[in-house]
């Protein structure tokens, strides 16, 4: 069987929690440190700092982090948004997984995840702009 290509939206699970970590500490507009994060990731993790850190360098490698260095401290902050690698990544799933379908997640997330009342108002405001559109056709 043919190895899969690896897609350059594609993060391991443990990349995608210091991920979310830089973006949660990234959120005052402060460039953040191995040190800041290090604790939320030993917490979920159970990593060493050296083992965040080399994960740290490697997303700076793929595109996903930059990285400045101040004396000997080096800071992080994202290269790219949360909201776009999570907008790839799932549809990437879509498309891998569910060749494209939508209703499979949808039905889904409708039963297992119970949506809000907030989540729902906004998959239907979606859904009715994505009528509209294919009204128009």
């Amino acid at each position: 069987m043919a190895q899969r290509k690896r897609s350059v939206t594609e993060l391991t699970q443990s990349e995608w929690v210091v991920m979310k970590a830089v973006w949660e500490g990234i959120e005052e507009e402060v460039d953040v440190t191995a040190t800041e994060i290090h604790p939320q990731i030993e917490e979920e993790l159970e990593w060493h700092f050296s083992t965040l850190k080399t994960t740290m360098d490697r997303l700076v490698r793929k595109g996903y982090l930059e990285s400045r260095i101040r004396g000997k401290t080096c800071f992080y902050k994202p290269a790219v948004e949360q909201e776009v690698v999570v907008k790839k990544s799932v549809g990437e799933f879509l498309d891998t997984i569910l060749d494209g379908a939508f209703g499979p997640l949808v039905a889904y997330l409708a039963e297992k995840k119970k949506l809000s009342k907030k989540e729902i108002q906004e998959l239907e405001r979606i859904l009715e702009e994505d009528l509209k559109k294919e009204r128009k056709k």
